[in-house]
This record gives C-alpha cells, structure tokens and sequence, in this order.
C-alpha cells in the first residue's frame, strides 16, 4: 500500500473518486461481493449482517477515512476500530488488505474515470486509517 502521509491532491482525486462511484446503487453491493469473495474467513464474519444496514455503515467509514486522511485525528476512526478490535468483533488486522483491494476492485468497476493514478490515489487515502485500524486491532 502507499505510503501513510497522501497528499491533498491524492485525496482530492479519490473522493472526487468516492463521488463518481457512489451514483451507482451498486457500488455497496459489489465492493461486498468482492470483499466477501476475497477470503473464506470473510464470509462468516458477515453471518448475521443486515446489509441495508450495513452498507449504510460502510459508506460512512468510507467517508471517515477519507476524513481521517486529510486529518488524522484518532477520534474520528476510534469508535469504529474499537467495533472490529480485540474486544468486540476481533477482526484479524491481515484482512484489511483485502477490505482495500475490495474497494478498488468496485472503484476500478464503477468509476468511469478510474485510472493508475487514481487507484494509486484511493491506496496514498485509505492508508492511514487503514494502518490505524490494523494497530488498533493487535
């Protein structure tokens, strides 16, 4: 992944990005299918999901991270790592990876302008949350 200090510019172009792709209804649908495809210890983790529900909660951590890049203040992922850490769901810290590769798969589909430069973009945004997420988690 890039590393963890994007510039503006990049996170500029991957929410510019964000916004592209959220006109399709279906963008929190297959980033779900993609992530939940992406590993078999994935599936089961999502058992009882309300998926309405959930890609509601999705589109906000989206937009957290994206926050979080610009700022990295902890305050605003601490909620949300606390939920997937140790005491709660304990979601292994070596599937957030596949959690970013799933993003850019559905990015590469629903964004028309998708380009390396903006996959590159999306990884330099969603790095720092990311990371923090992973340090959270151990």
């Amino acid at each position: 992944m890039a590393g963890l200090a994007p510039t503006p510019g990049q996170v500029d172009l991957a929410q510019a990005s964000y916004e592209r792709c959220r006109l399709s209804d279906a963008f929190m649908t297959d980033f779900y299918e993609a992530f939940l495809a992406s590993d078999p210890r994935i599936p089961p983790l999502f058992a009882k999901t309300d998926f309405d529900r959930q890609k509601r909660l999705l589109q906000h951590a989206l937009g957290l991270l994206m926050s979080f890049a610009r700022r990295p203040n902890p305050n605003l992922l601490e909620r949300i790592a606390a939920r997937h850490g140790p005491a709660d769901l304990n979601i292994p810290p070596e599937l957030y990876p596949l959690f970013v590769g799933a993003v850019l798969v559905t990015v590469r589909k629903h964004d028309p302008q998708f380009s390396d430069e903006t996959r590159e973009a999306w990884e330099a945004a969603l790095a720092p949350g990311v990371s923090y997420m992973e340090r959270f988690g151990r």
